[in-house]
C-alpha cells in the first residue's frame, strides 16, 4: 500500500540558485515535500529538530563548517531521518567519512537531476545509494585501494555488490541472465518494457558489467542461477 504522506525533505546547502532549483524539481513530486531550506548549521540543527524530516540533503561543503561534522548533530536531533550527502567531489575519501558518519546516500551535484529523485526514493526504502561511478571502489571497504595482490586477498565483494541492488533489479537480472526478453520480464513484474531497460541499465552499472555473459558468469559465481 503506498504512503499517501509526501516524504518530507529538508535541503542544507550554501548555493541559493541550488537550493531554488532544488526546491522546484523537489516540489513538482506528488510523493515528495520540501519543508525546510537553509544554508547555516545551527538554523539546519534547529530546522531538523522542529521538523523531523525523512530526508535530510546535506551539501558537503558548507560556509560555516564541514556537511560531515555536521552529519551525526543532524541525526542526534532527528535520529529518524535519513541524510543524503550532495558533493561535486568525486572523492572516495569523503565517501567513506560520509557513510562513516552514518548518511545513507552520496549524489554528485554533476548529475543531480537524473540522479536525486531516485536516491531519494532508494534512501526512503530503506536502502543505501551510492553514486554508480563510485560504488565500486566504496565496497571495496578501503576508499580506494590500488594494490591488486591486496584484492584478490580480501573477502570477494562480488556478494556485497549484488546487494546493493534492490529486489525489482535483482529479480530483472536473474530474469535476463535466465534468457528472458524485456518483454517477458514486463509481463511478469506488471511493468512497462521501458521501466526493465532503466532496471537493467541501472543495475549493470552497479555491478560493473559490460553484456550478459558477464552478468550470467557474476549470478552463476554467486550461486544464484546453475548451469
Amino acid at each position: 500500500m503506498t504512503d499517501p504522506r509526501p516524504t518530507t525533505i529538508l535541503v542544507v546547502d550554501d548555493h541559493p540558485l541550488l537550493l531554488s532549483g532544488l526546491g522546484m524539481l523537489l516540489n513538482a513530486e506528488a510523493d515528495l515535500e520540501v519543508v525546510g531550506q537553509t544554508d547555516r548549521a545551527p538554523s539546519a540543527l534547529e530546522l531538523a529538530k522542529k521538523l523531523q524530516p525523512d530526508i535530510i540533503l546535506l551539501d558537503i561543503t558548507l560556509n560555516d563548517t564541514s556537511g560531515i561534522d555536521l552529519l551525526p548533530q543532524l541525526l542526534e536531533v532527528s535520529p529518524d531521518s535519513r541524510v543524503i550527502m550532495l558533493t561535486m567531489h568525486e572523492n572516495q575519501r569523503y565517501l567513506q567519512l560520509a557513510m562513516n558518519a552514518g548518511a545513507r546516500g552520496f549524489v554528485l551535484k554533476k548529475g543531480l537531476d537524473a540522479d536525486l529523485l531516485y536516491a531519494i526514493r532508494t534512501v526512503q526504502r530503506g536502502e543505501v545509494y551510492v553514486h554508480p561511478s563510485m560504488l565500486l571502489e566504496f565496497v571495496g571497504g578501503d576508499g580506494g585501494r590500488t594494490d591488486p595482490q591486496e584484492d584478490q586477498e580480501t573477502p570477494d565483494h562480488r556478494a556485497q555488490l549484488w546487494h546493493s541492488l534492490s529486489q525489482r533489479e535483482q529479480q530483472v537480472m536473474l530474469a535476463v541472465a535466465q534468457g528472458h526478453t524485456s518483454r517477458e520480464i514486463a509481463a511478469r513484474y506488471f511493468v512497462s518494457d521501458k521501466t526493465v531497460t532503466t532496471y537493467r541499465s541501472r543495475a549493470m552499472t552497479k555491478l560493473g558489467l559490460g553484456n550478459k555473459a558477464e552478468l550470467v558468469k557474476l549470478i552463476m559465481d554467486l550461486g544464484l542461477l546453475k548451469s
